[in-house]
């Protein structure tokens, strides 16, 4: 299924209902595709993934959320953040490369160089922009969902502690979100929306 842009934006919904039908590897790997390709501020690329496809995988999480809808899902992607991508190295070699193909200037990552940043994981204190960020590559993920005829929903309302200690992640990886993806078994109508006018502000001259 081949739909556009525009067609993918319009037409993502918030699924909770899906087929008992598995997803194609090729599809689950142009879902990763997308996330890995997301921009990040300073290209740290902090997010990380967990697949679930299993029924034993979901079920390690089921006690950690609130809509069973979760692990009902042909798949699950447990999305996370990875507080090494924000450790003094990693961050200066990131500038590095930055710099050498000039996306930045010299002296803007002098100005970043620095800023106090940890040098060890066990100091990094997630940062706001991090989010951000995993927000991105999770919208990437879900548009690309739907431009492949598949469905799906973020999902925060759950355990994030139980999640992390079900799955044995390490100490430096914050669960943030799931999102579950599957074939569709219902076709919501549109949310409201604001419109343009009221997203849009007008500042006087």
């Amino acid at each position: 299924m081949n739909i556009s842009c525009h067609e993918a934006i319009k037409s993502r919904r918030s699924i909770r209902k899906f087929e008992c039908r598995n997803i194609s590897t090729e599809d689950l790997e142009h879902i990763i595709e997308a996330a890995r390709l997301a921009p990040s501020g300073t290209n740290r690329q902090p997010w990380r993934f967990v697949l679930l496809i299993s029924k034993e995988e979901k079920e390690k999480i089921a006690g950690a959320v609130v809509q069973p809808f979760v692990v009902a899902a042909p798949a699950v992607f447990v999305c996370c953040l990875d507080r090494r991508a924000y450790v003094r190295q990693l961050v200066e070699e990131r500038m590095k490369e930055l710099v050498q193909a000039d996306v930045i200037s010299v002296e803007a990552a002098g100005y970043i160089y620095q800023r106090k940043l940890p040098e060890q994981v066990e100091d990094v204190v997630i940062p706001a922009s991090a989010y951000l960020d995993l927000g991105i590559a999770v919208e990437n993920m879900a548009l690309m969902a739907t431009a492949l005829g598949l469905g799906s929903c973020w999902v925060r309302l759950f355990n994030q502690q139980q999640v992390h200690e079900a799955l044995g992640l390490s100490p430096e990886i914050e669960v943030v979100a799931l999102l579950p993806i599957g074939y569709p078994m219902q076709s919501p109508s549109p949310r409201p929306r604001l419109s343009r006018d009221e997203i849009i502000i007008k500042l006087s001259n």
